[in-house]
């Protein structure tokens, strides 16, 4: 069979449906006929078809009840669902990168271990070495922001603070009053316009909270912190 073929069967066995209830007009239900003559397999299932199309007209729609209407909070429901489900992808998120830079300074540290062996055998028994594991790698210093809150917004910010890694930038907030159940998007607007996003997190209302927000662009680039809700409004926002 033909590309054409494939395509004009795969059309054709489209309409059955509607030629075994009757909606088709006369060229189509002619076209659709034609086929059946000489293709076994749309023959066959317009013969199932068809049956099924007689019984619907004994159907009486009157028997049928009001279609139910669904939980007034279904939606809500649906809503909190996705931002608890975008929340835990961010802290999975974080964590990985978290294991990743552990599993990073290990592997510093075993070699640093091993290089202080081969000091020792190289001196011999007698010989003196001054440090024989490899050091902590500093902690990046934490650069302090202020956060501007919106104007009557509940948001109380105890803490905000910037962290410049070889990767990108992270956003360190403690906070409390963000609307309970309410998903809330970090970004990071650089020197060129860009508004990059940072992460999500989801409200608690009136307990404290700590989020760790990071965006791959480089501290250097970035000129503003911008923090919104799901309707865009500016909750937090800090020019750099």
């Amino acid at each position: 069979m033909s590309a054409s073929d494939d395509t004009t069967h795969r059309e054709l066995r489209e309409l059955l449906g509607s030629f075994a209830l009757g909606h088709l007009d006369g060229p189509e239900a002619a076209r659709v006929r034609a086929h059946l003559d000489g293709c076994a397999q749309c023959r066959a299932e317009a013969d199932d078809l068809l049956p099924l199309a007689d019984r619907l007209s004994l159907v009486d729609p009157r028997a049928f009840g009001d279609v139910p209407a669904p939980p007034p909070a279904l939606g809500e429901n649906v809503r909190l669902a996705v931002a608890r489900a975008r929340a835990d992808r961010d802290a999975d998120e974080v964590g990985r990168r978290r294991t990743e830079a552990l599993a990073r300074r290990r592997r510093g540290m075993v070699r640093g271990l091993a290089a202080a062996a081969v000091v020792v055998v190289a001196l011999g028994v007698g010989g003196v070495v001054g440090r024989t594991t490899a050091p902590e790698p500093p902690q990046p210093p934490l650069e302090a922001i202020s956060l501007e809150v919106a104007q009557g917004d509940a948001v109380s910010v105890d803490s905000a603070d910037l962290v410049a890694h070889t990767w990108g930038v992270e956003l360190r907030i403690v906070a409390d009053g963000f609307a309970a159940g309410e998903t809330f998007h970090a970004a990071f607007r650089t020197d060129d316009g860009e508004l990059v996003p940072a992460g999500e997190f989801l409200g608690v209302g009136g307990e404290t909270m700590t989020c760790f927000l990071q965006s791959a662009s480089l501290r250097e680039d970035v000129t503003q912190v911008v923090v919104t809700d799901d309707a865009g409004r500016t909750v937090l926002s800090s020019d750099l």
